[in-house]
């Protein structure tokens, strides 16, 4: 089965509005004042935090009215909000717009997700054509914010412009999203319900989401403690965000294959390299330089990750749950980029790179610790039930 013209709107949507929220990512800081530079994790953290809260609701919401209502409705949110954003520089405001942003992307991407669950079938190619779109807007997003940097020499005012621009993009996928389709099925159960055989990989999701969470702390480190210049480091995160778009599409295809247990395995083995390369070189046992030719195909291989996963959920969830599984599992992707910010912020600041990473390789053990025993007694459970 290839790609539908659903799934063409899905990914059209995911990508446009990815742009936006990266043009934002960039330009929301330079609204807060000089003085008032510790506050900015206040404000960046309302986005995560009202998107983790409101995520369940919208996923018992997108199996009982069409995606068409839900995307739309958050699609006009953001950018009303986006606008507003350029008409103060007071952070409580700031804040609550920001966490109003929150709850818009729960609106959009929840929905989006359980379109992806109805395929059925190939679960693997929709997850990774729509998670590479994910990536793929970021980075065009972050670009864009980038070069509105660089043209206006008042950073303020470049980021209020990077703001209408991000407005404007979120307003282009407002037809796309009022075509979209796709409501419960009237002959699934009325009361949605989580199998615990779909939450199985909870833990591990959680703990990927903490590790990108700190990975988006290192840059900082890395020009400081490592004397790198910040666009070499920013060359280096580009990069990577490519690779993972581009393997994300390719593994999702193989999960479709192989199956999602066996692709799971290689973006794990992916995960580890790129922990280990990346302490031998904040350690200084070899230069970055060095660190980037077995970096790129590890990249490569962790990208496998995140279509097995969806995919793994997808094919366990029961029929008529689809938004509430999707909804649930959007929650540790808001809370786990949260906490993973907090800690490598902490750590970064306080104990040093090595240490950093030393977190993260924790963080990767213990919810593998946690899935393995949640799929032992899953496991378990699943032989006491069968007939003797």
């Amino acid at each position: 089965m290839s790609l539908s013209m659903s799934d063409g709107k899905v990914f059209m949507i995911n990508t446009v509005s990815r742009i936006g929220y990266g043009i934002m990512v960039i330009a929301i800081p330079y609204y807060i004042p000089s003085h008032l530079a510790a506050l900015v994790g206040v404000v960046l953290s309302a986005y995560p935090i009202a998107e983790a809260l409101v995520s369940i609701p919208v996923g018992l919401m997108a199996n009982r009215f069409k995606a068409n209502y839900l995307v739309s409705i958050g699609v006009l949110v953001m950018s009303v909000s986006a606008v507003l954003f350029t008409v103060s520089n007071n952070w409580v405001t700031l804040t609550i717009l920001h966490g109003v942003m929150g709850v818009a992307a729960a609106l959009m991407t929840v929905p989006l997700l359980t379109l992806v669950a109805y395929r059925r079938i190939k679960l693997g190619l929709g997850y990774g054509g729509f998670f590479s779109t994910y990536f793929a807007g970021y980075i065009i997003g972050i670009g864009v914010s980038g070069l509105m940097q660089r043209l206006i020499s008042n950073s303020v005012e470049a980021a209020r412009v990077s703001m209408i621009i991000a407005a404007v993009t979120f307003l282009i996928t407002l037809p796309i999203a009022l075509m979209l389709k796709g409501e419960r099925n009237a002959k699934a159960p009325s009361r949605p319900r989580l199998r615990r055989s779909a939450l199985t990989l909870f833990p591990l999701w959680l703990g990927i989401m903490i590790m990108l969470g700190i990975a988006f702390t290192l840059p900082t480190g890395l020009t400081t403690h490592l004397n790198i210049s910040g666009a070499y480091v920013a060359l280096i995160y580009v990069s990577a965000a490519l690779v993972l778009a581009l393997g994300m599409m390719m593994f999702g295809a193989l999960v479709d294959r192989i199956g999602a247990v066996r692709t799971i395995i290689i973006g794990l083995i992916g995960l580890v390299l790129i922990i280990g390369i990346a302490y031998l070189a904040v350690s200084g046992e070899i230069s970055i330089s060095s660190a980037i030719i077995p970096l790129a195909p590890s990249v490569l291989l962790a990208s496998a990750l995140v279509p097995s996963i969806y995919a793994y959920i997808g094919y366990r969830i029961e029929e008529g749950s689809e938004g509430l599984i999707m909804g649930v599992y959007n929650v540790p992707t808001a809370v786990g980029i949260a906490i993973g910010n907090l800690l490598g912020g902490f750590s970064v600041s306080h104990l040093g790179l090595g240490l950093t990473v030393t977190s993260a390789a924790l963080v990767l053990a213990l919810s593998m610790l946690l899935t393995a025993l949640l799929w032992v007694i899953q496991d378990a459970r699943s032989h006491i039930n069968q007939p003797t």
